[in-house]
């Protein structure tokens, strides 16, 4: 096959996937050109066109290695800004299903870094490629297609610095990675291509986040704190250390549990998760400023595998699929497309929509039934529960109370959440094993009056070797 050549793409949206998608695109195109409606900060910092971006943000270990991969010292250069890295079983705390987790080591090592921040030095790095242009208050009003042979030529734009006059920016491939709230499918169907079947769970999720001054004596230098909800208290909770000594703490509920704004109220409703260290640091740590709020209703999959399109149009990251931020999936699944889409570039140019999308239909599939099943555990959420969902959500609850005793249980979930393992990695025979006989350890040592395996005290802090 030929490889692409002489050719330009344009990628919509300069977040993270946006970004992403340009470097995977940059070795196999002459130009590649970001198009950012919102105005790029030269130092990092939250955006008005990333609400999320004030959040909590979790980057997995395998999102971790790949963009290491695409911008070689890239995990070196977050670490010595000062984004903090540790185990995830043995400097962060874990509170899951209402059970404390044992500490131990696990050799998953996450690095704990804001959004700006991490899409800082995305932007700073891929502009540093000779190839590729970002620009910046410049938003896509429509997608010009050809009449004859359906295909895309460019899109039309309105620059800011132009005083808002249109102009069309010419291209061989558009990237879509303007992200769930897409407008660009409904262009698609002015030109005549019906919009993909759409795939909704409501969660009604909201986040409240404020930040505090991190002190070395908090948590007895831990880097993180995470509260999972459960279906009798759907609240979580999430303490992690940032960049420039600080701490981003992101209170979670489902439904009527809306974390309040009001800092009084915030840490009282923290003091309501099965976590006591939290509320207690949070009366005592310095506020860096105002809470904030965001809302998630449902999350989303967009079925575009099978979808008439045209060619030269590619959707990518949460234009797709957008996650449960819960989870932490989304900009690591986005990395793993990238890697996908740079191997789909040596090709025939009509084909490369098509192939990049049953490309990523596995990773996709696997990380939706991830996040979808999860949240099918809270019994107020909408959703069809297979007998298969029901098998594992119940294996899950199994394995929750097994963690409490057993770090090689912890571990294992880890590099399953880190999307370095499979959830079948799970089921092994072994790890069966020690989930079963944990579990029932669990029930056994609490029928005969140990309650620290399940009242979130600090016994368990102490790392098990």
């Amino acid at each position: 096959m030929t490889e692409i050549r002489n050719s330009t793409a344009v990628i919509i949206g300069a977040g993270v996937g946006g970004l992403l998608a340009a470097r995977a695109l940059s070795d196999r195109f002459d130009r590649v050109i970001v198009v950012e409606r919102d105005t790029l900060p030269k130092a990092p910092s939250a955006r008005r066109c990333v609400p999320q971006g004030w959040h909590a943000h979790a980057l997995t270990v395998r999102g971790k290695e790949i963009m290491n991969e695409l911008f070689p010292g890239f995990v070196e250069e977050l670490i010595d800004h000062g984004a903090p890295t540790g185990d995830q079983l043995s400097d962060v705390r874990l509170v899951l299903d209402g059970h404390r987790w044992a500490r131990g080591r696990s050799g998953v090592r996450p690095v704990l870094v804001s959004r700006p921040c991490l899409e800082g030095h995305l932007r700073s790095r891929l502009e540093a490629v000779s190839n590729v242009e970002i620009i910046d208050r410049c938003s896509v009003h429509a997608i010009s297609v050809d009449p004859v042979d359906r295909t895309v030529t460019g899109v039309l734009v309105y620059d800011e610095e132009d005083g808002a006059r249109s102009r069309l920016i010419p291209a061989d491939l558009v990237v879509d990675a303007s992200g769930r709230s897409s407008k660009v499918h409904k262009f698609l169907e002015l030109e005549g291509f019906p919009a993909p079947e759409e795939e909704r769970m409501p969660i009604h999720l909201t986040y409240a986040t404020r930040r505090y001054r991190r002190e070395p004596s908090h948590l007895q230098g831990d880097i993180g704190l995470l509260v999972g909800a459960t279906p009798s208290n759907p609240r979580g909770g999430y303490l992690l250390a940032q960049e420039g000594n600080s701490w981003i703490v992101t209170l979670a509920g489902y439904g009527d549990h809306a974390p309040p704004l009001d800092e009084d109220r915030f840490v009282d409703f923290a003091a309501s998760l099965p976590a006591p260290e939290l509320a207690e640091l949070l009366r005592n740590a310095e506020s860096l400023g105002p809470a904030v709020h965001y809302r998630i209703p449902s999350t989303v999959r967009r079925h575009f595998t099978g979808s008439q399109l045209p060619r030269g149009y590619l959707p990518f990251g949460d234009t797709i699929c957008s996650f449960n931020p819960v989870y932490g999936q989304g900009m690591s699944v986005a990395a793993m497309e990238a890697l996908v889409l740079r191997e789909c570039c040596a090709g025939n140019n009509d084909t490369l929509t098509y192939r990049f999308l049953r490309g990523i239909e596995p990773i996709l599939d696997e990380a939706w039934s991830m996040s979808a099943d999860s949240d099918l555990r809270m019994p107020f959420v909408e959703g069809d529960r297979s007998v298969q969902t029901r098998l594992m959500n119940a294996y899950l609850g199994l394995l929750y109370r097994a963690g409490v005793n057993d770090p090689q249980v912890g571990a294992a979930f880890a590099r399953v959440a880190h999307l370095l393992d499979r959830p079948e990695s799970l089921m092994r025979p072994t790890m069966f094993a020690r989930v079963m006989w944990g579990s029932a350890r669990l029930g056994l040592s609490t029928k005969s009056g140990d309650r620290d395996s399940v009242s979130g005290t600090f016994a368990r802090q102490q790392v098990v070797s």
